[in-house]
């Protein structure tokens, strides 16, 4: 284990680099002994709703094809979000379409996992870890304009209001949404995130 230079948290080695972690999660690469899990917390309508890029209904194979992709992907930094305590999988954390020091945050946690700080704890390590070893420049992330928990992680992080827009997802088609952006300056600002 690592010390983090710039949030104070630890980092996990993974197979390919560093895997981020906190007090109470840690965020690795998601393996394919991870589908079941996935499929199962996916199977849930209120967490693939939210979601722009997740199909419904959604079933094993689109988990294979999603831990598969992964390995493909450059332009993606995809962790499964898991507790520390028990290895358990609740959920994944990521940036998406990295180009140019910028990238898009998404995340979704399942359902029992809601409103226990993990999306919040998963989100502020993600984005650590994008301005600081991935040195990212910007970070942009959206969420529907129904998803009042999602706006509440993104604001607590310290991310601005950009504007409304429309997102078209996969399970929900054309959704009113929200979009937000924080750039490295302003997260240097805040990065201690309330310690």
């Amino acid at each position: 284990m690592l010390e983090a230079p710039m949030s104070g948290e630890v980092i996990c080695e993974c197979e390919d680099g560093e895997c981020p972690a906190t007090r109470r999660l840690v965020l690795r690469q998601p393996v394919m002994a991870d589908v079941p899990a996935i499929t199962s917390h996916l199977s849930d309508y209120a967490v693939v709703s939210m979601l722009s890029r997740v199909p419904w209904p959604y079933d094993a194979e689109d988990a294979e094809d999603f831990v598969r992709d992964l390995a493909a992907r450059s332009d993606n930094r995809i962790f499964a979000v898991t507790l520390r305590d028990t290895g358990e999988l609740i959920g994944v954390v990521g940036l998406h379409g990295i180009s140019e020091g910028r990238a898009e945050l998404g995340y979704w946690l399942a359902r029992k996992f809601w409103g226990l700080g993990y999306g919040t704890e998963a989100v502020q390590r993600m984005i650590d870890f994008g301005f600081g070893p991935m040195e990212l420049s910007r970070i942009d992330v959206s969420c529907r304009v129904v998803n009042d928990a999602s706006r509440h992680i993104i604001r607590k992080c310290g991310f601005f209001f950009v504007g409304p827009g429309m997102t078209n997802t996969v399970a929900a088609g054309r959704v009113a949404s929200e979009h937000y952006m924080l750039d490295e300056c302003s997260w240097r600002s805040i990065r201690m995130w309330g310690r």
